[in-house]
Formats: C-alpha cells, sequence, structure tokens
C-alpha cells in the first residue's frame, strides 16, 4: 500500500512539474516578446491581447495541455515577423508576415529550450495565422479567432464587418460567444442589401425566362403544321 501511494506522488509531482514547467516556458516566451518589441507598446499590447483571448478560448474549450501550450506560445509569436518586415520590405502585410515570421520564431523558441516538435507547430501557425480558407485544426481556430477579436477593435472595423466576421471565421462556442458580447452583434441581424441583390438577380432571371416563353410561343404560332 505504501508502495502505491509512493508512486501516485510521485506521478502528482511529475505532472504538477510539467504544469509549472509549462507556464514558466509561457512566462519567459512572454517576457521575451515585449523585450524584442521594446519601444513598440502597440504591438506589445496586440499580442497580450491575442494571448489572453487564445488562452480563454482555449481553456474554455477544453483542449489538452499540450494544444493550450502550442496555442500560448503561437499567440505570443504570431506577429514576431512584423519589425523584420518593415525594415527589409517597408510593409508588414500578413503574407510578408507569414513569410518571415517563421525563422524568427525558430531561433527564439530553440534559445528558450522550447521543443522541436512545438517550435515547428508553433512556426507552421505564425506561417497560416492570415490564411483562412484551410482552417482544419483547433489550435489554429483559436489563434484566428483571438487575432480577429483584438484586430477588429485595433481597426476600428464596422459592425457589419464584426458581422461577417462572426459568421465566416469564428467557429468555437467561447469565441462566437465573445464576439456576440464585444460587439454586439444580434445573430438574428440580416443584411437587406445582400438579400436585394438576390432577389433583384432572382427576379432578372425569372424576367428573362419568362420573356424567352413568350418568344417561343409566338416562334410556334408562326411555323405552320402541315
Amino acid at each position: 500500500m505504501t508502495c502505491v501511494t509512493e508512486n501516485i506522488e510521485s506521478i502528482q509531482k511529475l505532472l504538477y512539474s510539467a504544469r509549472g514547467g509549462s507556464i514558466k516556458m509561457i512566462n519567459k516566451l512572454h517576457l521575451a516578446m515585449i523585450e524584442l518589441y521594446r519601444g513598440d507598446a502597440k504591438r506589445i499590447q496586440h499580442f497580450c491581447k491575442v494571448h489572453s483571448y487564445a488562452k480563454l478560448i482555449a481553456e474554455t474549450e477544453n483542449v489538452d495541455k499540450e494544444c493550450l501550450f502550442i496555442i500560448e506560445a503561437a499567440a505570443l509569436t504570431h506577429d514576431i515577423g512584423i519589425h523584420f518586415c518593415e525594415e527589409k520590405y517597408g510593409n508588414c502585410n500578413g503574407k510578408l508576415q507569414e513569410q518571415e515570421g517563421p525563422a524568427i520564431a525558430e531561433r527564439l523558441l530553440e534559445k528558450l529550450g522550447f521543443e522541436k516538435d512545438i517550435s515547428e507547430r508553433v512556426q507552421y501557425l505564425i506561417a497560416h495565422h492570415h490564411t483562412y480558407n484551410n482552417i482544419n485544426e483547433i489550435d489554429y481556430q483559436i489563434l484566428v479567432e483571438a487575432d480577429f477579436l483584438v484586430n477588429i477593435m485595433e481597426d476600428g472595423l464596422s459592425k457589419e464587418a464584426a458581422l461577417k466576421a462572426y459568421h465566416n471565421i469564428f467557429k468555437t462556442v467561447c469565441g462566437k460567444t465573445i464576439c456576440r458580447e464585444m460587439f454586439d452583434i444580434d445573430i438574428k441581424y440580416v443584411n437587406f442589401s445582400w438579400i436585394l441583390s438576390i432577389l433583384w438577380y432572382t427576379n432578372y432571371g425569372i424576367s428573362k425566362m419568362g420573356g424567352r416563353l413568350k418568344n417561343e410561343q409566338k416562334r410556334r404560332k408562326r411555323v405552320k403544321v402541315f
């Protein structure tokens, strides 16, 4: 019995150590990113907010510990290529960030002692965080949702843009809830200009079809039947 108890205690200590180790690694990365962005309060505020939302969504969606670790690391580093892009291209658009960010993140994560498989997944997420047409994993989905929550506000986007993002981007229950509450989205809201466009095209198509039918009827009347 004593042996079993000791084994359980050893396992609990190991799990606690792993959990604590993950927290320490994330905190080290967080501080390293703040140091890397020294003097750029806007960008520091941005990744801190993205990290906060990503962690909240991930924990609420009950992802496993490794997935949470990857999401947090990716949220902190997703825009790591911005300064390099600004210096090299005079531009830091999303595609350039995806192109240049992973290599910079790889060096930082290696320096901080992150495992290779974790680093590779984080690099993948950095390389795709502005690509929205093939989101196939929960860590990818949560990172994009967290980034959108912050960007909609920081970029001063309209309520209509927030609604479009809500329908086209957000998939998790928690992410959709935050988006609705933050931007006061009524899910019953309908874009009537969009409906009118559909009705116009529908009526246009029907009228053209009706015109064809009338022409066909006239043609048949002119045909002599022998």
